[in-house]
């Protein structure tokens, strides 16, 4: 075998080593990335890079112990201290043995934790599953705030910061967009009172400007409400719809709707 060919042939075998995983590279840059957004003070972006991982099934569990610390310790700093505790508690349930370092840890985030241990281990003596915490989480599932405004769902169950923000855009449009129908309303009524040729042009021209602003709020409007929609759907892999209002429908009193998405 010549020695332009052996070199070939290592080069070939050289390139199907196996290298460093990708994902693997991916998901340890976005840990250091929630560390940094927390540390920064950026509690809400480094809750939801946090919450982003938690959906990937792949995550080993150490990894998903460590992006649910890191959501609720976001979620202590922003002040939701019941909502830290149920994710605290998830830890719990995969990792009953999880402690936190007593010196590095702030007080108010072992406070949460603590009291998350102690419903914990109170659920597991009583041989009961102490997922739900009544009255510190809503229900889950979606309820009727999706169809009545964008980012209500997600604001509701506390998802920030795409719920604040689909709701203040979704306030934004359909204010300017209401606001608008009655500047042009008001131009119409002077457009028709006009007798003068100039005065008549002034006047459509105004109010046809107004026309034009109000369509594209409420297009806006629209486009807000629809990627609110798709949010909520796509969020949840499999969801339940309840018509009750903010509470868990009780089994057998109350219709409900299945959908599951691949």
């Amino acid at each position: 075998m010549t020695g332009p060919m052996r070199t070939g042939i290592f080069c070939f075998f050289f390139c199907l080593l196996p290298g460093p995983a990708p994902a693997q590279t991916a998901i340890d840059s976005t840990l250091r990335m929630v560390d940094s957004l927390y540390t920064a003070g950026s509690y809400s972006l480094a809750e939801l890079e946090a919450r982003r991982m938690l959906e990937n099934d792949l995550l080993s569990d150490s990894l998903r112990v460590a992006f649910e610390q890191w959501v609720a310790f976001s979620l202590v700093a922003q002040g939701k201290t019941a909502l830290a505790k149920e994710h605290f508690l998830s830890i719990l349930r995969r990792t009953p043995s999880h402690e936190l370092d007593p010196i590095l840890t702030s007080p108010k985030i072992l406070a949460v934790f603590n009291d998350a241990r102690a419903t914990y281990l109170a659920a597991r003596t009583q041989g009961i599953d102490s997922s739900p915490v009544k009255g510190s989480v809503p229900p889950e599932g979606i309820t009727f705030r999706t169809i009545v405004f964008p980012g209500w769902e997600q604001w509701y169950h506390g998802r920030t910061p795409i719920g604040p923000i689909l709701a203040g855009a979704g306030i934004a449009t359909l204010g300017s967009a209401v606001t608008f129908a009655f500047l042009r309303s008001s131009a119409r009524q002077e457009y028709l009172a006009a007798t003068t040729p100039e005065d008549i042009e002034a006047k459509y021209d105004t109010y046809n400007r107004y026309s034009k602003a109000e369509s594209y709020c409420f297009a806006a409007f629209a486009v807000v409400y629809l990627l609110s929609e798709i949010e909520v759907f796509t969020h949840n892999s499999a969801v339940t719809i309840s018509p009750e209002l903010g509470t868990p429908a009780a089994s057998g009193s109350n219709l409900k709707v299945k959908f599951s998405f691949p």
